[in-house]
């Protein structure tokens, strides 16, 4: 599946359009200029000035609710990276832009590889209980219970915002949100008409984007395409005699398509959505190739009592080819969804889902699956209901009941306290209630006689008990905190079986773990303002009696014990703005990773409103080091110091 690449031999940094994804997308790009009857406007680039402290507050999220709401107002620890976030922060990929959320632990395994969860749990073999969407399509595997990274190719230019939720997120996302959620929602095609080039070459990376977006003349529907490609360079080995290396390099090309009927008179306005990618990567480690397409139609329409209906359907496939191995995985999901407002005091939420998956797996090695080709299904109906009971003071009860064919029926509930102290401060609580159902990983793995099939492994499952502030203590501040008391059963663990071989997946590990995470800004002056975060976490897990566990509890996680990071965001003059990030993660004992402290810089200039000039310098502090360590899977690899310049202009 050929797509638009870099030429490793120019040393120019220049995109190659190549292939059926470029010819593709040019075709709809040349259609479309011909049907729309005015060519969209140049294309500026985003506006230099950040939130106010204000409007940090006022940014609407629907992770929650699944629904507009401010953030200001979202009872549970969500924390919003914005589009103007991701800019300044020279991130080049999606789990880069993601080490923003002092609420998630970020970990980079290798060039292509990262691990990421949030309240525990991270590492290749664990990192298991976080929810991943893009758009509303899940990127979640169900081979492995896990989000394969370097599969995962969203053009950080296209992004709108990131919502991320610590905590269970079981009753509206449903099965496999048990630590937290992560929602990528993208822009709207109407805002990003013009053209737009992107360019970035530095130590560790060469990488481009082309974006094109249209506009109808009475703005009723709007097109953009776009191709994106990056080359990144090997890390670094840290075990002395190691001469691998995982340089990695990809291409993708994509379009979306946003348009609305009706004026809204009677409840007539109607909005839908539909847009689709096409991506090819390839990493040198293991040579593995992963290449794979979506395509995802939405329609919503506005009733006339203010209650809206949703539609979603998507297709998605994900094919990964390792030296010894080949994995394919399609994904059927349609969801249906109604909100609803009851009397004044209801604000009713409810819908249903259904997602097919189908699995093909071929190994050429000992350890694979009995039956390689798999079909597992899963439904939902789901509600939830927010009750005014007093003017400060709201009821969230919700519950999902999802069927596994795995795992069969779980109950997902969750009931939530918001109180509204003032308008600048709020204090929230709830108890909730998740799962992670098998992956085939968990049920169906065996091999040479070492490894068993668990056709009795069940569900992990999770009681949440949390509290939270969330306010404006003052003007130019704003401030996030909340504590968590998490408590499992039945996490995985890899067990004798009559005190010898073959060894099974049980589900004998039981525990808790508990711990506080909080962030906040500060406007120091209009053209100043700091940025904060820390999480704190401790775990006590144990075996259940007379189980025993011979990965001596590698699913439950490397965690450090802490992370800190500052950020200082500085407009210097109308043009120039530069930026500077401190970040500080704990020891992994388990692993034997260190602790490290790293910096990062920025320095833009905005030449004109539609060109912009920007040199970023990353993990300044060291010349490489250690993030995580997987010392069953792959060897260490260290990530380097790099220095990277990047242009951005609008056409």
């Amino acid at each position: 599946m050929p797509g638009p690449a870099f030429r490793r031999e120019s040393r120019c940094d220049r995109i190659e359009g190549a292939g059926g994804p470029a010819r593709r997308l040019g075709a709809i790009l040349s259609l479309s200029l011909l049907l729309v009857p005015h060519a969209a406007p140049a294309q500026t680039i985003e506006d230099l000035s950040t939130l106010s402290i204000e409007e940090l507050g006022a940014i609407k999220v629907t992770s929650i609710s699944k629904r507009p709401e401010p953030l200001s107002d979202a009872a549970a620890a969500v924390y919003v990276i914005t589009a103007e976030d991701i800019r300044r922060s020279g991130a080049t990929s999606l789990p880069e832009a993601l080490r923003l959320a002092p609420n998630l632990e970020v970990a980079r395994l290798n060039t292509a590889g990262y691990t990421v969860t949030a309240r525990g749990f991270n590492s290749p073999e664990s990192s298991n209980k976080l929810q991943v969407m893009v758009d509303g399509r899940s990127v979640y595997s169900p081979v492995a219970s896990t989000v394969f990274w370097e599969g995962v190719n969203v053009p950080l230019s296209e992004i709108e915002r990131i919502e991320v939720v610590s905590g269970p997120g079981g009753t509206l996302w449903g099965a496999n949100a048990v630590n937290g959620v992560v929602n990528v929602i993208t822009r709207s095609a109407g805002d990003s008409t013009g053209g737009f080039a992107e360019v970035g070459a530095g130590s560790g990376e060469r990488n481009g984007t082309l974006r094109y977006g249209v506009k109808a003349a009475d703005g009723a529907m709007a097109l953009r395409g776009y191709l994106t490609g990056f080359d990144r360079r090997s890390s670094f080995a840290v075990t002395r005699g190691d001469a691998s290396t995982d340089a990695f390099d990809g291409s993708q090309a994509g379009f979306r398509l946003d348009g609305k009927t009706g004026d809204g008179a009677a409840g007539g306005a109607a909005s839908y959505t539909l847009q689709g990618d096409l991506y090819r990567n390839h990493t040198e480690w293991l040579d593995t190739t992963l290449h794979g397409g979506n395509l995802l139609g939405r329609w919503t329409h506005k009733l006339g009592d203010g209650s809206s209906v949703q539609l979603q359907a998507y297709y998605d496939q994900q094919n990964r080819d390792y030296l010894v191995a080949t994995d394919r995985v399609q994904t059927f999901d349609v969801q249906a969804q109604h909100n609803v407002a009851l009397g004044s005091r209801h604000q009713l939420v409810w819908g249903a889902q259904y997602r097919v998956w189908q699995s093909a797996f071929r190994s050429l090695v000992a350890f694979g699956f009995p039956d390689e080709d798999k079909t597992i299904s899963l439904g939902s109906l789901f509600a939830q209901d927010e009750v005014t009971l007093a003017p400060k003071l709201k009821l969230t009860v919700g519950l999902k009941a999802e069927y596994n064919s795995y795992s069969g029926f779980d109950l997902l509930p969750n009931l939530r306290l918001a109180w509204r102290l003032s308008d600048a401060h709020m204090l929230w609580t709830a108890v909730s209630r998740s799962v992670r159902t098998p992956s085939r990983i968990d049920r169906e793995l065996s091999g040479g006689g070492i490894l068993a099939p668990s056709p009795d492994f069940q569900s992990e499952r999770l009681t949440a008990y949390e509290v939270g502030y969330r306010g404006q203590p003052t003007a130019n501040s704003r401030v996030a905190l909340s504590a968590f008391y998490n408590v499992y059963d039945d996490l995985r663990t890899t067990s004798m079986t009559g005190g010898g071989l073959p060894i099974m997946l049980r589900n004998d590990m039981e525990g808790s773990t508990y711990g506080v995470e909080g962030w906040g800004s500060y406007g120091l002056t209009s053209w100043w303002t700091l940025h904060a975060g820390a999480n704190w976490l401790h775990k006590s897990l144990r075996l259940k009696p007379g189980a025993n566990d011979l990965s001596r509890f590698q699913a439950a996680g490397q965690d450090p014990a802490y992370q800190l990071q500052l950020r200082s965001r500085m407009n210097l003059t109308p043009e120039v703005e530069f930026d500077a990030t401190l970040r500080r993660v704990g020891r992994v004992a388990v692993s034997n990773v260190p602790a490290y402290t790293e910096a990062d810089l920025h320095l833009g200039w905005h030449v004109t409103p539609a060109l912009e000039l920007s040199l970023f310098g990353q993990n300044l502090l060291h010349a490489r080091h250690l993030e995580a360590y997987d010392p069953s899977n792959n060897a260490p690899r260290a990530i380097g110091r790099s220095i990277y310049a990047r242009l951005r202009v609008g056409f």
